[in-house]
C-alpha cells in the first residue's frame, strides 16, 4: 500500500534538542571542552554589572562563531542561517528550539568594541596548550612551518602607491582600463580590468581594500595572490598546535622570523621550550639556525647543498642522528594541520580585513584545530 503525507500537524512536541543531536556528532564531541565560565570571566569587564539591558551572552557569541567555523561557515550571515536550520549548531550554541536567533550584525558589533582589543581568542588558544601541558600530552620535540593564506582582496584593488585613492576615485580609475568587450562595467558591477604590461609589486603597489595584503607566491611556478604569511609551532606527539601567527608576507624571512616570534612567545606566555626543533630547507638560514642554537633549541633542519658557515655544518652533523630522522618525519604533520584547516575551517581565504583583525581569526582557527586534537586525544585515553 503506498503512503500519503499526513495533512494534519502536530501543535505540541514533546522532545529535547539534545535528542536531535548524533552521538558521533563533532559538536557534541567538542562541546565539553569549552569552558563558558571561562569566556564569561574574560568578558565581564565589558558588560555593566547591575544595570542596562540585558545582553546576548557572551559565551554564545563565541560557540556560535566556534560552530560556525568548525561547519564551514565563515560568514555571519552563513552561521546565522545555520542557527535556524541546524538544530545541532543550536544545541552546541545554548539555544532551545524556540528561541529568536539574534541579528547577524551583533557579532561584528560585539567584535569591534569588545572582543578584538582584548584578544580573547589568543587567550582560549592559550588554554587549550597549558590543559594538554597539564595532561601530559605535550612533548619537547616541535615542529615549525609557514603558509600563504589568501587575504579577503583582490588583484583589482592594487593601486599605486604614490597616490591615494578613495573607492570612487578607484572605480574612476580602473574605468579608464576597461576592456573594450561590450559586457556591463558600470559601477555597480565587477569591472574588466586590463593588466597586461603594467607591472606590480609590493614596493609600488597596495591594496585599497586591505592594506597589510601583499602580493604573495611560495614559488615562482605558483599563481601569485594577496595573502598574508600564517606562522604555526607544532608538537609532533599529537599535533597540537603551540602557536599559531600571522605576519605580512616578506617572502622567506617572514616565515623565519615569524616562527622565531612564536617561540619567543611560547617561553614567555607558556613558559614552554622545545628541545629540537623540525624544519624544512626554507629554514635553513645562518640567522636562524644561531638564534635556534642561542636558545639552546637543536635545529632538525633539512640541509640544503649551500652554506658552508659553521652553523651549517653543525646542522648537517644532525643529520646522522636517529632523532633527526624522526623529526623530518613529524614535521610534515604540520602541514596536514594547514592542509585540515584549508579544506574545512576557513584558512583558505581570510573572511576578515587588516592584520589586526586577520590575526584574531588565525588565533580562533588555531583554537578550533586545538579542540579537534583534544577531544580525540580525550576519546583515544578513555577507550
Amino acid at each position: 500500500m503506498m503512503g500519503s503525507a499526513e495533512p494534519q500537524r502536530n501543535i505540541f512536541h514533546t522532545i529535547q534538542l539534545e535528542d536531535l543531536v548524533p552521538q558521533d556528532h563533532p559538536l557534541r564531541k567538542i562541546r565539553p571542552l569549552v569552558d563558558t565560565e571561562r569566556i564569561r570571566e574574560l568578558c565581564k569587564d565589558f558588560y555593566c554589572a547591575d544595570n542596562g539591558r540585558p545582553s546576548i551572552p557572551p559565551e554564545q557569541l563565541f560557540l556560535a562563531m566556534l560552530g560556525g567555523y568548525l561547519l564551514g561557515a565563515r560568514s555571519d550571515r552563513r552561521i546565522i542561517m545555520e542557527l535556524n536550520c541546524n538544530m545541532a549548531f543550536r544545541w552546541f550554541v545554548g539555544l532551545d528550539i524556540d528561541s529568536k536567533v539574534w541579528d547577524d550584525s551583533t557579532f561584528s558589533k560585539n567584535r569591534e568594541h569588545r572582543f578584538d582589543d582584548a584578544n580573547i581568542f589568543e587567550t582560549l588558544f592559550d588554554d587549550t596548550v597549558k590543559k594538554a601541558v597539564e595532561s601530559g600530552w605535550v612533548s619537547d620535540h616541535w615542529s615549525i612551518d609557514g603558509t600563504l593564506v589568501r587575504a579577503n582582496a583582490s588583484h583589482k584593488s592594487f593601486v599605486p602607491i604614490e597616490v591615494h585613492q578613495s573607492p570612487e576615485e578607484f572605480r574612476k580609475a580602473i574605468a579608464g582600463k576597461k576592456k573594450s568587450s561590450g559586457k556591463n562595467n558600470d559601477n555597480n558591477s565587477n569591472p574588466d580590468v586590463d593588466f597586461r604590461g603594467e607591472k606590480r609589486s609590493n614596493e609600488t603597489h597596495r591594496s585599497t581594500t586591505d592594506p597589510d595584503a601583499r602580493i604573495a607566491t611560495k614559488s615562482h611556478k605558483e599563481t601569485a595572490m594577496p595573502g598574508y604569511t600564517v606562522n604555526g609551532i607544532m608538537e609532533n606527539r599529537n599535533r597540537l598546535l603551540m602557536g599559531i601567527g600571522v605576519e605580512v608576507f616578506r617572502g622567506p624571512a617572514s616565515e623565519r622570523e615569524g616562527g622565531l616570534s612564536l617561540l619567543e612567545r611560547a617561553k614567555r606566555r607558556l613558559r614552554l621550550r622545545p628541545k629540537t626543533l623540525g624544519a624544512d630547507k626554507g629554514y635553513f638560514e645562518k640567522k636562524f639556525i644561531k638564534r635556534l642554537f642561542k636558545r639552546r633549541i637543536e635545529p632538525h633542519v633539512a640541509a640544503m647543498e649551500r652554506g658552508s658557515d659553521k652553523v651549517h655544518m653543525r646542522v648537517r652533523m644532525r643529520h646522522r642522528g636517529f632523532g633527526f630522522v624522526l623529526s623530518q618525519r613529524a614535521r610534515k604533520k604540520i602541514e596536514e594541520l594547514w592542509g585540515e584547516g584549508k579544506d574545512w575551517h576557513g584558512l583558505r581565504r581570510f573572511a576578515r580585513r587588516m592584520l589586526a583583525n586577520v590575526r584574531q581569526e588565525a588565533w580562533m582557527i588555531g583554537w578550533l584545530l586545538n579542540l579537534k586534537r583534544l577531544a580525540t586525544i580525550e576519546a583515544r585515553a578513555t577507550a
